[in-house]
């Protein structure tokens, strides 16, 4: 028996029965558990210019152009460039942090470098470490996993939902209320009685085809439920941010606009009204091949007020010690500048891993030369290791969180493990490079 038809099963077992058919996700309980967001900061980030820093060095090409007043700085035990508001960024957040630096992506092309960072392989196939969460931890629930854009393979554990429209969103979740003034209903109640009552109809009889896929009887199953009267879907109107209040778009600079604010508050949305676990948030414009400097500088900034955002929304709402926020890219960018003040593609890149007061925090793992050259490092002390040690590669971040976040060994990874990786312990606080 596969992993699908398990869970299908499952779920059928314990539905509750409307119109004579099972519910594969009926009447789940509010999601209270742990929550993962994913940010990919898409096209390829300097880390030499932000958690990885670099200086110049005599006789070599210039690697950044801040290193020619200024020197790499520190909060804590992490290493940042004082680049952007880097300094406000890292002294607030550096307990709640481990950087994971010099992570090989081996590949200069963004779809496989998009596909390795986010999947942990380099051929397609697995799922993104958001819907591989969200899969195990509450497949049940209507808005489980959320993708803004960029990697969302899910391998067919699951689906992902978009929200891009608030005004939209709005309309689907309350029919009944004018699209143009909240305060007025356009359809009085038994208008929305009949509407729904031709829509259980028609369900029913698309429902009674034999000839039905097991797909597309468990998107019709999940459609059912998902917009039930009183269903948890139906609630989320409540946690829906008005017209008024909705985040405005970000001109970060003079390439890209950004609506990652919206992106923010629709996810903790979600997440306070206990319908949704994981979230994959979208940043782009990181691939300065020209003018890097002008363009990357606010884009690094706009992705520190982003997290910033993230966890004071995350606070407010009371998840904040429920959510742990990984940050990424496809991979790193040249130890050098181009002809045009630009930089080009490089395979070594960083991620970040958050939680609050994580006591794994406060900590760099990874080393990188000054050429931004990734040193071998000893998966179980952590130390550079010419000898016997290894690269660390998109597997051993993968597998180091799926531990971390409960998924190694579960139903849903069989098929995906990651099982010729070595076991980095990046998550020991007793261990430093």
């Amino acid at each position: 028996m596969n992993r699908r038809h398990f869970l299908s099963r499952m779920a059928l077992a314990g539905g509750a029965s409307v119109m004579g058919m099972p519910r594969v996700f009926a009447a789940p309980a509010e999601y209270t558990g742990r929550l993962l967001v994913v940010l990919q900061a898409e096209g390829g980030w300097d880390v030499t210019s932000y958690c990885d820093p670099k200086e110049n060095q005599p006789g070599e090409d210039e690697i950044t152009f801040w290193s020619r007043t200024q020197q790499t700085q520190t909060a804590g035990s992490i290493a940042y460039a004082p680049y952007a508001n880097n300094a406000w960024f890292f002294d607030k957040y550096r307990n709640d942090m481990l950087v994971i630096n010099g992570v090989d992506a081996q590949t200069n092309s963004h779809t496989t470098g998009v596909l390795h960072n986010w999947s942990g392989r380099n051929a397609r196939g697995f799922p993104s470490l958001t819907a591989l969460f969200s899969a195990n931890q509450a497949p049940e629930i209507p808005l489980s996993y959320i993708n803004f854009g960029g990697f969302g393979d899910t391998a067919n554990l699951i689906r992902f939902s978009r929200l891009d429209n608030v005004s939209a969103l709005r309309e689907l979740l309350t029919p009944e209320q004018s699209p143009w003034n909240e305060a007025v209903t356009d359809r009085r109640p038994d208008d929305m009685a009949r509407i729904r009552q031709f829509r259980r109809d028609r369900n029913a009889r698309l429902m009674a085809d034999a000839g039905n896929l097991p797909r597309v009887r468990d998107n019709l199953i999940a459609y059912d439920s998902a917009l039930a009267s009183k269903s948890e879907l139906s609630r989320f109107s409540d946690f829906v941010p008005a017209d008024s209040e909705v985040l405005e778009d970000v001109t970060v600079n003079s390439e890209v606009t950004s609506n990652m604010p919206r992106q923010v508050q629709l996810a903790i949305a979600t997440f306070e009204a206990g319908i949704g676990c994981a979230a994959d948030l979208n940043l782009g414009g990181y691939d300065t091949h020209q003018n890097h400097d002008s363009l990357h500088e606010p884009l690094i900034g706009h992705l520190n007020d982003s997290i910033d955002l993230l966890w004071t929304l995350a606070e407010a709402r009371g998840l904040a010690d429920r959510l742990t926020v990984v940050i990424g890219s496809d991979f790193g960018r040249t130890p050098r500048y181009n002809a045009d003040n630009g930089k080009d593609h490089w395979p070594i890149g960083s991620f970040i891993v958050m939680e609050r007061g994580a006591a794994w925090g406060n900590r760099t793992v990874g080393v990188t030369d000054e050429g931004h050259n990734a040193h071998y490092i000893n998966p179980a002390s952590l130390q550079r290791d010419d000898a016997g040690g290894t690269i660390i590669y998109p597997k051993h971040v993968h597998k180091a969180l799926r531990r971390h976040l409960g998924m190694e060994g579960s139903l849903v990874e069989s098929g995906f493990q990651f099982t010729s990786a070595e076991d980095f312990d990046f998550f020991n606080p007793t261990l430093t490079t």
